[in-house]
């Protein structure tokens, strides 16, 4: 039997899922004595969560300020996904001798929602990103490097906490990310390509997003 969440746990817990689901957008301070109060908690608990959500990148100190969930600047989500891609791009192609048909099912099911929803008159922007997450996770939770598995889920929280690619990816990049999925489904389904072929492709499938994103909107 699992011992109880500390206070601590449970403060953290609870701020940071507010945090990624955009309930606690970016640039909202982050006031202890008023999250303790609808923790039910003392501040003490709250104080400790909230730096380790700082050391987490998911919250900044302002001077005279306090804390405010981190907003990124300029062109740093750019910065973001050319990390993902980076990581992804390794983790797809050191998973690809690991894929069972089952993860290939789920993620070709991830992507089918997707589809669904790309063609939806108005689009769930939330879901659409938790979708899109989970398609990207089910294929790369298999690369056999924990290390590597953590960092892209730390990204993907704090590409998810901006809410930039929650408000613009949906209506301007999935409907072509849907066949880029597919794509990549069919080459791990066919075993032919080697890993730097696969490193490449899954690569610049994430690069997409910065180019067609770049493309609508402009700098």
């Amino acid at each position: 039997m699992q011992p109880e969440p500390s206070k601590h746990e449970i403060a953290y817990r609870e701020i940071r899922e507010r945090i990624i689901d955009g309930r606690y957008g970016p640039g909202r301070r982050l006031v202890l004595s008023s999250l303790a109060r609808e923790l039910d908690v003392s501040p003490v608990p709250v104080r400790e969560a909230i730096r380790r959500l700082e050391a987490e990148g998911l919250v900044q100190f302002e001077r005279n300020v306090g804390a405010r969930v981190a907003t990124l600047q300029d062109d740093e989500w750019e910065r973001l996904v050319e990390m993902l891609a980076l990581l992804d791009g390794w983790a797809f192609a050191a998973a690809a001798p690991r894929v069972t048909p089952a993860d290939l099912a789920a993620a070709r099911e991830f992507n089918r929602a997707l589809r669904e929803a790309a063609s939806a008159e108005q689009i769930e922007h939330g879901a659409v990103m938790l979708l899109h997450r989970r398609f990207h996770r089910v294929l790369y939770r298999c690369c056999g490097n924990r290390y590597v598995i953590e960092s892209l889920d730390t990204i993907w929280d704090r590409i998810d906490a901006s809410r930039v690619l929650v408000t613009l990816y949906p209506s301007l990049r999935l409907s072509t990310a849907v066949d880029e999925h597919d794509a990549l489904l069919d080459r791990l389904e066919r075993g032919e390509d080697d890993a730097a072929v696969l490193e490449s492709c899954a690569r610049q499938h994430n690069l997409n997003a910065i180019r067609t994103i770049r493309t609508s909107v402009g700098p």
